[in-house]
């Protein structure tokens, strides 16, 4: 199992460490240390609940936040040190991930067409009655949850395919990778077939499409996220 969730997640967390990492050993470094804290973690009971890349992504953070000016050197970049000098005390790892998470809602709200976007601000933050909706969008009351369902399913498919990584290889891949969300969301027999042929043929993918399916699990039955 730790090994699957070694080749699953560390390409994203490396991407995620030379973000913090002036250096890429250093950003080898800060990997290897946020799994091993992560493994620690789940053994003692106290790891992820939920999505593990958005758990061990915090850890690749607040792990950093430690590593400031370790060994009389600078290892952050300039961006992620100003970042830890403004973060705020408490639960550093859980604001993290609470950033983390209000980053990837907002880029999937921005992806979404603009009436659907309206409708979510609307219902979600504003909390206006469908009725109110309705005459702002020259629609009905009906017409309005229905638009509302519609919205709420876009955001939780763009919500999903925020967590994928950027396709390493182009091409098929970059085709495919677009359709897992909507895939994890839609069930799997409805899956087109040449995704499901890509799926069989291509390991990248399939661990891709095996961690969406996790994360759906936490959110099955939970409310769409709110954007802020």
């Amino acid at each position: 199992m730790r090994e699957l969730l070694y080749r699953r997640h560390r390409r994203a967390a490396l991407a995620y460490a030379r973000t913090c990492c002036r250096t890429p050993q250093d950003a080898e470094d800060l990997v290897s240390e946020a799994f091993l804290r992560t493994f620690q973690a789940v053994r003692s009971g106290s790891g992820p609940r939920g999505p593990w890349r958005a758990y061990l992504l915090a850890v690749v953070r607040h792990t950093a936040m430690e590593w400031r000016d370790r060994a009389g050197r600078t290892l952050l970049t300039a961006d992620c040190d100003s970042w830890c000098r403004q973060a705020p005390g408490g639960d550093p790892q859980g604001q993290v991930m609470a950033d983390e998470d209000r980053r990837l809602v907002a880029r999937s709200f921005r992806a979404l067409p603009v009436r659907w976007q309206t409708v979510l601000w609307h219902t979600l933050v504003e909390e206006e009655s469908p009725h109110r909706i309705a005459a702002r969008l020259g629609i009905t009351p009906s017409a309005v949850n229905s638009l509302a369902f519609r919205a709420r399913e876009g955001l939780r498919e763009a919500y999903l395919g925020a967590h994928l990584d950027a396709a390493a290889g182009g091409g098929r891949c970059g085709h495919y990778s677009g359709m897992l969300g909507t895939a994890v969301r839609r069930g799997g027999t409805q899956r087109p077939r040449g995704l499901v042929r890509h799926l069989a043929g291509c390991g990248p993918c399939a661990r891709a499409y095996a961690e969406l399916l996790d994360l759906n699990a936490t959110l099955r039955g939970a409310p769409a996220p709110a954007p802020a």
